[in-house]
């Protein structure tokens, strides 16, 4: 039993970004900024798209296995460090491009535009983790586009 409560409470580490799901506000913005930050400072890891990949399939393993009461707490964030990730993969990281990559990823994971809403009722981890895996493929193309103009 004990060693089940342990392994929830790394769990709750994981998912929470090291307990930046529990500020108080906007969880899922200090998680996209805590994500941006880390593109920014290593940029070679977090905007790595194997990186990503694994990112994804840890968190949506992560949220199976943890224990929480809801469909989609607020306080699970590890989901929007991915998006933002995948958000920000194979692009140069200047800080325009990440304040751009930001901005872009919070307006779709807010507004949830088709087809991120629909992906968003998957069961468990699949529905909390594939919305913003979707609203980071959007931004991505995005700044593709972009990067053709700037």
């Amino acid at each position: 039993m004990e060693t089940q409560r342990t392994f929830n409470r790394v769990l709750q580490c994981i998912v929470t970004c090291c307990y930046v799901g529990y500020l108080p506000g906007a969880q899922g913005t200090y998680a996209s900024m805590l994500g941006c930050m880390l593109i920014y400072v290593f940029p070679l890891i977090f905007s790595n798209i194997f990186f990503c990949a694994g990112l994804v399939l840890f968190s949506v393993l992560c949220v199976n296995l943890f224990r929480y009461d809801g469909e989609d707490p607020g306080y699970i964030v590890i989901d929007e460090l991915a998006g933002i990730c995948i958000a920000m993969a194979g692009h140069s990281i200047t800080l325009m491009n990440t304040i751009i990559g930001f901005v872009l990823f919070r307006v779709f994971d807010i507004t949830k535009p088709y087809p991120i809403k629909q992906a968003e009722r998957l069961k468990g981890g699949y529905g909390i983790v594939a919305d913003d895996v979707i609203a980071g493929i959007f931004v991505n193309v995005i700044l593709i586009v972009l990067g053709q103009f700037l």
